[in-house]
C-alpha cells in the first residue's frame, strides 16, 4: 500500500517520504510548504509572485533535503541546474542553490520542450534552442510539471545522448515537481541508463510538491478535464497539510487543475488567466443545469469514509505515518464543519455553485 511517512518537520516545511511495495530504486519525498500550498490552490496568484513562492519552496526543500550532507561533500562546480524551457524557470533552483547552500559557481543547461498534442498523442515542438554543458560528475537539479511526462521523457533522452557523446557522466539527479506517478517511472529508467554509465553513480530523488497527484484521463470521469494536462486531487496520495488546505475556501478543491499552465502562469498571463475563467465558465453552465455544489465537490475531493472519525483516523493511519494526532484531528473538524447540516442542504441547491462561480469570475476579473 502507497503511504507518506513523515521525516522531518519545520515552521518552513514538511518532508515525507512515500513509500510501497515496489523494489524502486527512485529517492520518493512529498513535501508541504506554505507557499506550495497557495500555488496549488490559488491559479491567480501568478507572475513574479507565483515563482518567488516556488523559490522559496526549493530553499527549504534544499536545506532539510534528506542525504544532504552526502550531496555537500562534492564541490559546487559540480552542481548544474537542467531547465526546460519555459517552466522550468519557476522553480528557480539556481538561485535557490544559493540560498541554500551559498554556492555562486554551479552550473547551467537549458533546452526548449513543448508539447502539442497530434492525433489523439502528445508530441514535443519547438525544441530547438539548447544550450546543453554539465560538469563531468555532475549532481544534477531540475524542476518541471508532470502529467503526461512527454517533455520529461524526450527531454532525458536528448541529456543523455548529449552525456554518451562527451563521454560525461552524473553523480546524482535531483527532480522537483508538481506532477504524477510518471515522473517516477520515467526516472527509473533515466536511474537505469545512468547507472550503466557510471558504476558510481549514487541517488536518483524525485520529490513531489504538496503530493504525487492524479494525471485525468478517459477513466477519471470528471465532467470537465483536459485528459493528459490536469493534475487532479482524485487518486493522488497528499501531504496532510494540503488536505487541511482543502477546508480553506470552498473553491480550492474544485479548481480544474492543481498548476494549470506553468510556463504561462509567468511569462503569458493573458493566456493563462483565459484558461483558468474557462473553467469557472464552464462549471457555471454545467451548475446552470442543475450540476449542483455537493456534486462538485465529491466529484473533484472524495470524502469517502469520513463521517465517523474513528473510521476515519483509522484510514489516515494507513495513508500517513508519524504524523501528529492533531493535524489529522484537525482535516476531520475541518470536513465537519464543512459538511454541516445548513451547508449541506445549501450545497445540493440549484443556485449555490452557480453563485460561487460568479463570486469566481469577478475574483478573476481583477488580474
Amino acid at each position: 500500500m502507497t503511504h507518506l511517512k513523515q521525516i522531518a518537520k519545520q515552521p518552513e516545511i514538511t518532508y515525507y517520504q512515500l513509500l510501497d511495495d515496489d523494489d524502486n530504486p527512485v529517492e520518493r519525498y512529498v513535501i508541504s510548504t506554505p507557499g506550495t500550498r497557495k500555488i496549488c490552490n490559488i491559479p491567480e496568484l501568478l507572475g513574479v509572485e507565483y515563482t518567488v513562492l516556488m523559490q522559496e519552496a526549493m530553499v527549504a526543500a534544499l536545506k532539510n533535503l534528506p542525504g544532504r550532507d552526502l550531496l555537500l561533500e562534492n564541490p559546487q562546480e559540480q552542481f548544474c541546474v537542467f531547465t526546460f524551457l519555459r517552466g522550468g524557470l519557476n522553480f528557480s533552483l539556481r538561485e535557490a542553490l544559493y540560498h541554500a547552500y551559498g554556492f555562486n559557481r554551479h552550473a547551467s543547461a537549458f533546452m526548449t520542450s513543448q508539447r502539442k498534442l497530434i492525433d489523439g498523442k502528445w508530441h514535443i515542438r519547438e525544441n530547438q534552442y539548447r544550450k546543453l554543458k554539465v560538469p563531468e560528475h555532475a549532481t544534477v537539479l531540475l524542476g518541471d510539471v508532470v502529467a503526461t511526462g512527454t517533455t520529461l521523457d524526450i527531454g532525458f533522452n536528448i541529456f543523455l545522448d548529449h552525456l554518451r557523446a562527451n563521454r560525461s557522466r552524473l553523480n546524482n539527479l535531483i527532480f522537483f515537481t508538481i506532477g504524477c506517478k510518471n515522473a517516477e517511472e520515467i526516472l527509473q529508467g533515466v536511474d537505469k541508463k545512468l547507472r550503466a554509465m557510471n558504476p558510481l553513480y549514487g541517488r536518483t530523488i524525485v520529490i513531489y510538491i504538496e503530493g504525487r497527484f492524479g494525471v485525468a484521463d478517459k477513466t477519471t470521469g470528471l465532467k470537465i478535464q483536459i485528459p493528459g494536462t490536469d493534475l487532479v486531487r482524485i487518486n493522488a496520495q497528499v501531504a496532510p497539510e494540503f488536505a487541511l488546505s482543502q477546508y480553506e475556501n470552498t473553491a480550492y478543491p474544485l479548481e480544474r487543475c492543481t498548476i494549470y499552465d506553468a510556463g504561462s502562469r509567468s511569462f503569458d498571463i493573458p493566456e493563462y488567466m483565459h484558461d483558468v475563467v474557462d473553467f469557472w465558465k464552464q462549471t457555471q453552465s454545467l451548475a446552470q443545469t442543475g450540476f449542483t455544489l455537493h456534486d462538485a465537490l465529491k466529484e473533484r475531493w472524495p470524502e469517502d469514509g469520513w463521517e465517523d472519525f474513528g473510521e476515519f483516523s483509522k484510514k489516515m493511519a494507513r495513508q500517513w505515518q508519524g504524523v501528529d494526532e492533531k493535524i489529522v484531528a484537525d482535516i476531520h473538524a475541518a470536513y465537519k464543519k464543512r459538511w454541516d447540516r445548513r451547508f449541506k442542504a445549501q450545497s445540493k441547491s440549484k443556485d449555490a455553485l452557480v453563485t460561487l462561480c460568479e463570486e469566481r469570475l469577478v475574483q478573476l476579473s481583477r488580474f
